[in-house]
C-alpha cells in the first residue's frame, strides 16, 4: 500500500482505525495486540494454526522452523527445488546471514534489469496477519520492497514474535508517518479479466514460500 504524503496516509490509517472502533460487537476484529507466548503455549501454537491454514488457503507454502539454522536448510531446499539461480535479496540483516548460511549466491541492491530477469526474491516481513495470511513489509524498516514484488517467486522470513492476529491489531502497530511505502501481501499475485478469468503471477509473484523462525 502506498501513499503520496504522510498526511494523507496518517488520515487514512486514522480514518480506518475510527471505523473498526465503531463496529458492532458481532463485528469488531480490534482485539488488543497479542503478546505471542513461548511456542509451546496453547495461545501461541492456535495464533501459527491460523496463520499456517490462512497461507495456505491463499496458495503460499509454509513452514515452521525452529531457528536461522532451519530456515537456512529449509532455503536451500526450496531453492534446489525451484533451480534457481538468479536470487534477489533485501537489505534485511537477518536474510543476508540466513542465505549465508544456506551458502547461496545472492544479489543485494540490485539493479532494475536484475530485478527483472530474477528467479527468485528473498525478504523478510515487519508482520504477518493470522486471520488472513498476509505479510507487511514496512519500507522504513526494510528496504529493496521490488524484491518482493517482481521475481517470479517471493521466499518471506517471519518471526513469531511478529505475527498478531487481525488486521486491527496491525493498524494499531504500524507506523505510517516513519514509512514512505506499507505493502500487504496475501497469497501470491492474482488478477482476473473482464470474464473473471483468474490469472496467478501477472503483477507480481507466481509463487509465496513462507519461512516461520521461532524467536521465543
Amino acid at each position: 500500500m502506498m501513499a503520496s504524503s504522510s498526511p494523507f496516509r496518517s488520515a487514512i490509517f486514522a480514518s480506518i482505525r475510527e471505523n473498526l472502533a465503531k463496529s458492532g460487537p458481532g463485528d469488531r476484529h480490534d482485539e488488543p495486540p497479542l503478546s505471542i507466548p513461548h511456542a509451546t503455549s496453547d495461545a501461541a501454537v492456535d495464533l501459527l494454526e491460523v496463520l499456517r491454514e490462512s497461507l495456505e488457503q491463499v496458495g503460499a507454502k509454509y513452514t515452521f522452523v525452529k531457528d536461522e539454522s532451519e530456515a537456512a536448510d529449509r532455503l536451500r531446499a526450496i531453492i534446489d527445488d525451484l533451480s534457481a539461480t538468479k536470487i534477489m535479496v533485501s537489505d534485511s540483516p537477518r536474510v543476508h546471514r540466513i542465505v549465508n548460511t544456506a551458502g547461496l549466491d545472492a544479489i543485494a541492491d540490485a539493479s532494475r534489469e536484475e530485478l527483472f530477469s530474477s528467479d527468485v526474491g528473498i525478504t523478510s516481513a515487519q508482520w504477518a496477519i493470522a486471520e488472513t495470511g498476509t505479510l507487511v513489509l514496512e519500507s522504513g524498516v526494510e528496504r529493496h520492497r521490488l524484491v518482493s514484488l517482481v521475481p517470479p517467486v517471493h521466499i518471506c522470513i517471519v518471526l513469531t514474535s511478529s505475527i498478531r492476529r487481525s488486521m486491527a491489531e496491525i493498524l494499531e502497530l504500524a507506523d505510517v508517518d516513519a514509512n514512505p511505502a506499507i505493502t500487504f501481501i496475501t497469497g501470491a499475485s492474482r488478477t482476473s479479466d473482464i470474464e473473471l478469468t483468474l490469472a496467478i503471477g501477472v503483477h507480481g509473484p507466481g509463487e509465496l514460500y513462507v519461512i516461520v523462525i521461532d524467536d521465543q
